[in-house]
């Protein structure tokens, strides 16, 4: 009997490696009080999460997850539009990008913008700008870009913010750092909040951190652009298993550091051995690649017929999460062996 064919899941863009062992044996703690409530409020990570960035705990929102904090943010922008007398709100963002936004959009029914990408896979931030409409209630852009992996420098940031606010000085801007560990060369976030304070950065420990599984996330900004989130925390919404792990990941930035480079590497190799056999791979700064176009969508069935499962953007492309060594010559083996039939 053939050997049933393995199913390798590329398309979450989850880290490759467990949690780190510290952070483990701090979640495995909380077993045994599974039946108390967490923190009504999740202050513990608040300040946690507050004196890693070095700001003031009362500009920090914490929530489930990344997608649960710009839910808050978008909630607390489309009753700010509603409450100025504006009419159905509108969301401006890239396209194609993180699948969570138009969902939340339609949640909370706004109408979604979308603008373009650039050849190299970064978002046409001057038709990001251009989109601004006194309907517009938040703009959204991330960096590195999901599904691109394309960074905005502090330079190109700076410029779209100083746009928006020739516009809408008020205007919410988010900005989505999901992978922002993974950047060489990051923006100055922290500059970029003080000068505009309009501005408000997302960012997650599902990435980086391995603690997609645990469900928490963040956002930063100064305490009145976030004040109408905070007061939409969920209560009891993040459990005691990410609270106590949050300060123990925060503290053992060496081993993230060492999991970030081997990462890097990693992909490093992925896109090279692609670029030997002839797959167009754009350049990333996050853990997984995009391969553009119906060259990469056709790259993605191949190799969703080996088994290996990525996200398909249709008219666009194909992102592939970075796994480890085993399944990169797994699937790269595939796709020699698909070039040599052809």
């Amino acid at each position: 009997m053939t050997a049933p064919r393995p199913i390798i899941r590329c398309d979450l863009n989850e880290s490759a490696y467990q949690p780190l062992p510290a952070v483990a044996e701090a979640i495995a703690t909380t077993a045994a009080t599974a039946n108390r409530y967490p923190e009504f409020r999740p202050e513990t990570a608040r300040a946690a999460i507050a004196a890693h960035l070095g700001v003031d705990a009362s500009g920090v929102v914490v929530g489930p997850g990344g997608t649960a904090v710009v839910s808050a943010l978008l909630s607390d922008a489309a009753a700010r539009h509603r409450a100025a007398g504006r009419d159905t709100p509108h969301l401006s963002t890239p396209a194609p990008t993180f699948d969570g936004f138009a969902i939340l959009a339609s949640m909370l029914g706004y109408r979604v913008d979308a603008t373009r990408l650039l050849d190299d896979g970064a978002p046409d931030l001057d038709a990001l700008a251009a989109s601004v409409t006194p309907s517009t209630a938040a703009l959204i852009v991330c960096s590195p870009h999901n599904p691109t992996g394309a960074v905005l420098t502090e330079a190109r940031l700076r410029a779209l913010l100083l746009s928006v606010r020739s516009v809408r000085a008020d205007l919410p801007v988010i900005l989505d750092e999901a992978y922002v560990e993974y950047c060489e060369r990051p923006p100055d976030s922290l500059a970029l909040v003080a000068e505009f304070p309009n501005l408000t950065v997302l960012r997650t420990f599902s990435k980086a951190y391995g603690l997609a599984g645990v469900r928490i996330g963040y956002a930063f900004g100064t305490p009145a652009a976030v004040a109408g989130a905070r007061r939409r925390e969920i209560p009891f919404a993040v459990s005691t298993a990410a609270q106590q792990a949050v300060p123990v990941a925060l503290r053992a930035q060496a081993q993230l550091g060492e999991r970030v480079a081997a990462m890097r590497a990693e992909r490093d190799r992925l896109v090279a051995l692609l670029t030997e056999i002839g797959c167009p791979v754009l350049r990333s700064e996050a853990n997984f690649v995009f391969l553009p176009g119906e060259v990469g969508l056709e790259i993605g069935r191949v190799l969703r017929g080996a088994g290996v499962i990525g996200r398909e953007y249709p008219g666009h492309g194909f992102r592939l999460t970075v796994a480890d060594r085993g399944v990169t010559d797994y699937l790269v083996g595939a796709l020699r062996l698909a070039v040599a039939c052809a």
